[in-house]
């Protein structure tokens, strides 16, 4: 089998900070099947508005090592400097007369974009012709073409070559938030990922998904427009090693019990939910009140929860914001975290909750169904919209000899995570499948 792999997410991410998940998950597909001694006869293949074409491996090795450049990967928490800085801000006392919450972020992109070098588009000149070699040289054999983070797939033109070539294509799909849950996303949002579905409706032989719930939404999308649903594989995400060795880690010593929620800051996360509980907490700790610590990017439509961070002074003291991290740096926080808090309306997955988990720290998470595939019987689960129970349950985890925080804790010891590089294996066994399926129906 040669496997065509899709890497245009991941090639245009040499000037980003900390990825998302979906960066994650093409940067471990690039690296582990490319990049690694896989055993898999593989090519990366870029999508671009002008053309489609194939990359060489020393380059796309070269474009995956200023990616973790960028990204901090294999960094240790003693070389993040954000992160030192927040682990410093956690170790002082609370500040009451802040007006405004602590916030650390990495530089700007304009500084970011100086500092790291660009992608040489001088390399791209010959992509398109030598992906047409790759594909006469594949005559005979079987061929796959796996999309791992949904780049580019609303428009399905730039796929047709796929069909030409009799490429079977298999496409991990995260969710269908933006077509079950409009209300959450941008605008735009639905019909782009509309557009995604059709072209997989068009061409998968394959699915890929996170989670059974995941599986259940793209098999009830399909059936509703009358598409016959090719094999749909779950295989949940991994975690990074960071997450798996507690002793190369770096928590903070903080002053005060701190909780971390980890997510984008955009309306699905149910932050106002979130903050609405930290009033009554304050309400009942005053100046002892746990740390909120939020770590992640600020999303679309969210200025009500930035007026919050920006100008509530109610909260400012007990109110942290933190982006750019690296791994090393988020694991370093979370294991030093009273617990992982995740209140989110809907998510396909849940990866902050595998991530606890794996570190051994408690979860309280939103009662909807990717946290309980994730978190099962581990984390503790409550309603997104039931403010008093939140209020009840954080309040038995931060008072003194909380014992059950400490069942929270005995719980955890036995949850055996899934690795990243595992994910990869598993998904990979899968397009493996889906070739030798067409060399037996040829």
């Amino acid at each position: 089998m040669r496997l065509f792999l899709d890497v245009t997410r991941v090639a245009t991410r040499m000037i980003g900070s900390a990825p998302t998940g979906i960066d994650r998950v093409e940067y471990a597909y690039a690296t582990e099947i490319i990049c690694k001694p896989s055993g898999v006869d593989s090519v990366g293949v870029i999508t671009t508005p002008l053309f489609t074409g194939a990359l060489r491996k020393p380059l796309i090795q070269e474009v995956l090592g200023r990616v973790a450049l960028a990204w901090k990967i294999g960094s240790s928490p003693k070389e993040d400097a954000l992160y030192l800085k927040l682990k410093e801000y956690l170790e002082t006392p609370v500040q009451l007369d802040r007006t405004q919450s602590f916030r650390i972020a990495d530089l700007p992109l304009l500084q970011r974009t100086r500092d790291q070098a660009i992608f040489p588009v001088r390399s791209l000149a010959r992509a398109s012709t030598r992906l047409k070699r790759w594909i006469g040289r594949g005559a005979g054999q079987t061929s796959v073409y796996l999309n791992s983070s949904h780049t580019q797939l609303e428009k399905v033109e730039r796929f047709e070559w796929t069909e030409a070539a009799s490429i079977k294509c298999v496409f991990f799909i995260h969710d269908l938030i933006p077509i079950d849950f409009p209300e959450y996303v941008s605008p735009r949002s639905p019909a782009r990922h509309e557009g995604r579905l059709n072209t997989v409706s068009r061409l998968a032989s394959g699915i890929i998904v996170n989670s059974d719930y995941t599986a259940r939404s793209v098999a009830g999308y399909l059936d509703a427009h009358k598409v016959a649903a090719p094999p749909i594989e779950v295989v949940p995400l991994g975690v990074t090693e960071w997450f798996l060795d507690k002793t190369k880690l770096h928590p903070p010593q903080a002053t005060v019990p701190y909780f971390v929620n980890v997510s984008t800051i955009e309306p699905r996360k149910n932050m106002l939910f979130l903050f609405a509980v930290w009033r009554r907490l304050i309400e009942i700790f005053g100046p002892a009140t746990p740390r909120l610590v939020l770590v992640g990017h600020r999303g679309w439509e969210n200025e009500n929860v930035i007026d919050v961070l920006d100008r509530s002074r109610g909260l400012a003291p007990f109110l942290v914001e933190a982006s750019g991290l690296s791994d090393a740096g988020l694991a370093s926080l979370v294991r030093g975290a009273t617990a992982v808090v995740a209140p989110s309306s809907v998510e396909g997955y849940g990866l902050p909750v595998a991530e606890a988990l794996s570190l051994g720290v408690p979860v309280i998470a939103s009662d909807i169904p990717a946290h309980r595939e994730v978190g099962c019987r581990w984390a503790t689960f409550i309603d997104p919209i039931d403010g008093l129970t939140w209020v009840r349950t954080l309040k038995d985890f931060v008072e003194a000899g909380s014992q059950r925080r400490e069942k929270a804790a005995e719980v955890v010891r036995d949850y055996r995570p899934l690795m990243l590089t595992e994910h990869v294996v598993r998904a990979t066994a899968f397009v493996q499948a889906i070739s030798e399926k067409q060399t037996a129906a040829a």
